[in-house]
């Protein structure tokens, strides 16, 4: 088992890196916060980058998904074991939403901002709440209840209305304060930060 990987960066593509590990090149799938906090093409990924190597039994071939820290190779198990939720669908998940909202959403039973910023189905969101939700409160996540995940889902689709793409809309939406409470200023604020980048 191929639990962590450093090595030299030798190719960046979308939603995967191939790393150069002693001679052996290995491709690893990843999510886009993993993606864009590592170096560039041709530079050493001194961090290690840890694995999960998972068996595709329709191509009859084994994959690795990497991730930036242990926290994530257990959220990724925990959306692997629902069933529905395949690993790439998982990396989907783990790249629209941050793990504290989206425990914060399973405790508050908020299918609707798991359907809208998650990209999940409706079905898909109640699954998830449903066998999460007993493994999430025995946890030290019960406190993220009070996170205010209020018109979230509004905010990406006002900001992909206005003509932004998904994920440029949910990676402001990222950066968005606190301080902004209603989904007005959420909007306005990640105009902003759009207009920025």
């Amino acid at each position: 088992m191929i639990s962590a990987l450093r090595g030299k960066l030798i190719e960046k593509g979308k939603g995967y890196v191939i790393l150069d590990v002693q001679g052996v090149g290995y491709r690893v799938h990843l999510g886009t916060k993993a993606l864009n906090s590592l170096p560039k093409t041709g530079e050493t990924v001194n961090l290690g980058l840890f694995t999960k190597m998972i068996f595709d039994q329709r191509e009859g071939s084994f994959e690795l998904f990497g991730f930036l820290d242990k926290d994530d190779v257990d959220l990724f198990d925990l959306l692997i074991s629902i069933s529905g939720i395949g690993p790439k669908k998982a990396m989907t998940i783990m790249s629209s939403v941050d793990r504290e909202k989206l425990f914060a959403a399973v405790i508050k039973e908020d299918s609707d901002y798991l359907s809208d910023v998650g990209g999940l189905g409706v079905k898909t969101s109640k699954r998830l709440i449903v066998e999460l939700k007993d493994k999430i409160e025995k946890s030290e996540f019960v406190s993220l209840a009070k996170i205010d995940l209020t018109g979230e889902g509004e905010v990406v689709s006002a900001l992909v209305s206005l003509g932004f793409e998904k994920h440029q809309a949910l990676g402001a939406l990222k950066k968005v304060s606190r301080k902004a409470k209603n989904v007005e200023e959420k909007v306005k604020e990640a105009l902003k930060i759009l207009s920025r980048v």
